[in-house]
């Protein structure tokens, strides 16, 4: 498959993740943690995949792992019948290792990885105010930009990702699914290209808003493939914050006639790459 049809689907996956619901109680209300967990795992996923056998951990881990935070999503998020897709992950995760090559097989990787990343993130809503995590996704946003187009240390990585084949069970013909990044057609992105919206979903007010905000903004933004490869692929999300509104967290004050509450506002961030197959243009991110 192509470039645009490729990134046009990923694309839609970032939309569907921002509009996915979600409904979280608060565990903590650590500051230090909105702040530090959306940027850190940018830095950390990127450190990771350059240091000596870095690759071949975060790899045999996303291998492991993504489909059993797959099947915590419905839990993780509040929703209705949260056995739904846990019961569904299974045949996902044994199409994505049977099939590794097909679109069929891709897009069941994808999936899970989705999955994944609502889980990670109704579990990361639990632990910091929506003020705080917001600022957060900015600052991801802000890392990600940088490490893409500034020092360059997203597409190194990625590329070493790429290259690292996940593990196998004894003698069988095929490796565990190679889940640490996001491959779908001719385009890949890394975990955090979804982890992004899935977050933003969480904190604004109106999700259908911020999807299409998020999705139109994206869509135009690949157009920089044109001039440059690979891209960072989470600045769409900050359209979709500005959209959808920032949600007011149970038990804060809201505004009322004749006063206004106070509401804390911080910026958003993530961090996200895309990036093509060899031979085809890219946009970069690390798990």
């Amino acid at each position: 498959m192509g470039v645009v049809p490729s990134y046009a689907v990923l694309v839609l996956v970032q939309a569907a993740l921002v509009f996915a619901p979600g409904k979280t109680r608060p565990l903590l209300s650590s500051r230090l943690l909105g702040v530090a967990i959306p940027a850190g795992a940018m830095v950390v996923g990127v450190a990771l995949a350059r240091a000596h056998d870095g690759a071949d951990a975060l790899t045999a881990l996303a291998s492991v792992a993504t489909p059993l935070m797959a099947a915590g999503a419905g839990w993780l998020r509040g929703w209705r019948l949260p056995l739904l897709p846990a019961l569904a992950v299974a045949p996902l995760y044994l199409l994505a290792w049977l099939r590794p090559a097909g679109l069929a097989g891709q897009a069941a990787s994808v999936t899970l990885i989705a999955g994944a990343c609502l889980a990670a993130t109704g579990l990361v809503a639990r632990l910091a105010p929506p003020g705080w995590l917001v600022a957060g996704l900015v600052l991801l946003v802000a890392l990600d930009a940088y490490l893409v187009w500034g020092n360059r240390q997203v597409e190194p990585a990625m590329n070493t990702l790429a290259s690292t084949e996940p593990p196998r069970i004894g003698h069988l013909a095929h490796p565990l699914p190679a889940l640490q990044q996001v491959n779908f057609g001719s385009v890949t992105m890394g975990w955090l290209d979804l982890a992004a919206p899935a977050l933003l979903g969480l904190l604004v007010a109106h999700r259908a808003r911020a999807a299409v905000a998020t999705g139109l903004v994206a869509g135009a933004w690949g157009l920089l493939l044109i001039v440059t490869s690979p891209i960072a692929a989470t600045p769409p999300v900050l359209a979709g914050l500005l959209a959808g509104g920032r949600r007011v967290a149970a038990g804060s004050p809201r505004r009322t006639r004749g006063r206004a509450a106070a509401v804390s506002a911080a910026p958003v961030a993530t961090v996200s790459h895309l990036r093509p197959r060899r031979g085809s243009p890219s946009a970069g991110d690390a798990p």
